[in-house]
């Protein structure tokens, strides 16, 4: 049997794990501070209405409806001596850079047009990186548990980064005291961020084997694969978790600063996250040993369930209740790399679902679609933003809010997201494929490669 007709039984040193997961590290730096920072800095501190800012994180999702699925075709298609995935880690990661740099180090009066522009050309940069290394990623291993330990190695580097950049703000709020702002923790991630996110893209792309490629692969036409994807249904399943999952967090995240500060009175909220982030951490074995016990889907089912309940219990609290929700949102933090890693691991056997269908093994393209959803999960805090607003509530300097606004800030923060998990939790708890369907969809697909790969010997 020919090295690309036995994927799935190659073994992967961790070392290329481990090094192919660091790149969550810088990826997790500017993840935080665009995600939790960015929206307080530029509506309360640069001056663009709340709204406005909640408008363009929404709109650029419309902007990877196109560069998505493009790149993910580009992707699969394209070949060099380096592989499919390499040149396109390596050409993505200045445009990112140079988006994040300008992102983060905006000046006092900076218009709409200088937010929406550099937000588009960072939602660029993400996909010619992002697509094609998490591509490269699910390609390392075709075993059911392997896949799980290579997602989880790249969670671990991201609640690494998570927690430094968590450090970030806590020592701006340390050196400024009561002074901090939200346009100075940007500026801090600057110089840690940009210069971290080009090394170890150097790094990675030299040090990781990218996997030779299947008989045939790449042949299918992007229309014909977008069909596919379509007709697929586990697909949409995993697609719709990530959705509802990503975009709950994604929507409470958006309004976490206002949450923490002004409902429940709770200070320096950076060195919070520090605690989150941590606990997040020490859980990634947990979840990986519940995956290995019961399957990647329970394990998620039970940090959703767990989410879930956590989130009604933070509604019920009331201001000045500091300490109970400290401890509420470390437990929240147990569960949070779960949700970024396992639908991954869930996706890579997905992928061989429609490989043996196809016959070509379009993962760059299968991604690229959940990539997609990923980002519009993400933009879903856009919305939450403009539900504030909605509402009446008043994020300006020194504003005083009624218990009405401070009422809808609690139902926005812990109960909306609650209701998406439900929904994620019904699609997760009755997911399809376990580990021992996939064991057997692993050998159907190795015992097609090994007579593909017989085929030029014996016609020769």
């Amino acid at each position: 049997m020919s090295g690309s007709s036995s994927r799935a039984s190659q073994e992967v040193s961790r070392s290329s794990i481990w090094i192919y997961g660091s790149l969550g590290f810088p990826l997790a730096l500017l993840g935080y501070p665009l995600g939790i920072w960015l929206p307080r800095a530029y509506d309360t501190y640069i001056g663009i209405d709340t709204a406005m800012v909640g408008v363009i994180i929404s709109v650029a999702a419309i902007f990877d409806a196109i560069t998505d699925p493009a790149m993910g075709y580009a992707s699969d298609s394209f070949r060099s001596r380096w592989g499919r995935r390499k040149a396109w880690v390596l050409v993505g990661a200045p445009f990112l850079a140079l988006a994040l740099y300008f992102l983060l180090n905006p000046e006092k009066g900076s218009t709409v047009l200088y937010l929406g522009a550099w937000f588009v050309f960072l939602r660029l940069g993400t996909t010619m990186l992002g697509v094609p290394y998490a591509a490269w990623g699910m390609e390392l291993s075709g075993e059911y548990n392997t896949r799980t330990r290579i997602q989880s190695a790249r969670e671990i580097f991201v609640l690494i980064g998570l927690i430094a950049a968590a450090a970030v703000p806590a020592v701006v709020e340390s050196i400024y005291g009561d002074a901090a702002t939200a346009v100075l923790v940007l500026n801090a991630y600057t110089w840690l961020a940009v210069p971290l996110l080009l090394a170890i893209t150097v790094l990675v792309v030299l040090r990781v084997p990218e996997p030779p490629p299947r008989a045939r692969e790449g042949q299918v036409k992007f229309l014909q694969s977008l069909g596919l994807m379509y007709r697929n249904k586990i697909y949409l399943r995993v697609i719709s978790i990530e959705f509802l999952v990503g975009g709950g967090e994604a929507f409470r995240n958006a309004l976490s600063l206002y949450f923490m500060q002004d409902y429940i009175g709770a200070p320096r909220a950076g060195t919070l996250y520090l605690v989150y982030f941590a606990m997040g951490l020490a859980a990634i074995p947990v979840w990986n040993w519940l995956a290995r016990r019961f399957g990647k889907h329970r394990s998620l089912s039970a940090a959703i369930i767990l989410v879930g309940i956590v989130s009604i219990a933070i509604f019920t609290l009331e201001h000045g209740q500091v300490w109970e929700f400290y401890f509420l949102f470390a437990i929240k933090g147990f569960c949070f790399g779960s949700f970024a890693y396992l639908p991954r691991a869930m996706l890579a056997d997905v992928i061989d679902l429609d490989t043996l269908k196809s016959g070509d093994a379009r993962t760059g393209g299968y991604y690229s679609i959940f990539g997609f959803m990923t980002k519009v999960a993400h933009s879903i805090g856009g919305t939450s933003l403009i539900a504030l607003a909605v509402v009446g509530y008043d994020t300006s300097i020194g504003a005083t809010n009624g218990p009405t606004e401070l009422l809808l800030l609690g139902v926005l923060y812990a109960i909306v997201p609650t209701v998406l998990f439900c929904l994620a939790l019904y699609l997760c708890w009755t997911w399809p494929l376990t580990a021992t369907k996939h064991a057997q969809l692993q050998r159907l697909l190795e015992a097609r490669e090994a007579r593909r790969s017989a085929q030029p010997a014996v016609a020769a």
